[in-house]
């Protein structure tokens, strides 16, 4: 990556829709040349996609930090969580944990419901974890939240059956957006 290709990234950063002419007319460069930078550049380093805007929306955000016994184990639920629509982060750590998730939802009966039944916390094989919650993100405004526009099935990617969920019953949890059940807006 080289100074133009990270002039290209800046631009697009602050306008994913800009087009090559403009970045190119920007940059001094023909829109044919960005388009040629764009390409090498989509096949490793970027990729262009749309964040929804998290406080707008009024969602809010919860950080789950757990303890996993066994390197088996942390493989396994990262596999199950990479499913998971409400999942927009999710990393091995080091330190006093060793996987860290960031989840979203829709209100704070929701995100109550999913750190406490459906997160990752709720698992075999979690020794311990932590959950903090807070308010939607001020950096970055845009989130990369999942929406499920294909055909629900009864159980969400974590293993939930939502339907079966006492705190979904009750409705202080609008489900999960992979299922069904789901009564949210997205």
């Amino acid at each position: 990556m080289d100074e133009m290709d990270k002039k290209i990234i800046s631009i697009l950063q602050k306008d994913g829709r800009a087009s090559l002419s403009s970045i190119g007319k920007e940059l001094g460069i023909s829109h044919v040349a960005v388009s040629k930078r764009l390409e090498n550049l989509y096949e490793k380093i970027v990729k262009i996609s749309a964040g929804l805007n998290a406080e707008y929306l009024g969602y809010r955000i919860a950080i789950v930090n757990a303890e996993v016994e066994t390197s088996e184990r942390l493989r396994e639920l990262i596999e199950i969580f990479s499913k998971c629509p409400r999942i927009v982060f999710l990393a091995t750590i080091t330190g006093a944990y060793n996987l860290m998730t960031i989840m979203v939802a829709e209100d704070a009966d929701t995100l109550n419901a999913i750190i406490e039944v459906c997160s990752v916390r709720a698992h075999k094989g979690v020794r311990r974890s932590e959950a903090i919650i807070g308010d939607a993100p001020i950096i970055p405004k845009y989130l990369p939240i999942k929406i499920i526009v294909t055909k629900k099935d009864e159980d969400a990617p974590c293993g939930i059956n939502c339907g079966k969920c006492l705190r979904y019953k009750e409705k202080k949890c609008l489900g999960c957006p992979a299922t069904k059940y789901y009564r949210g807006s997205l």
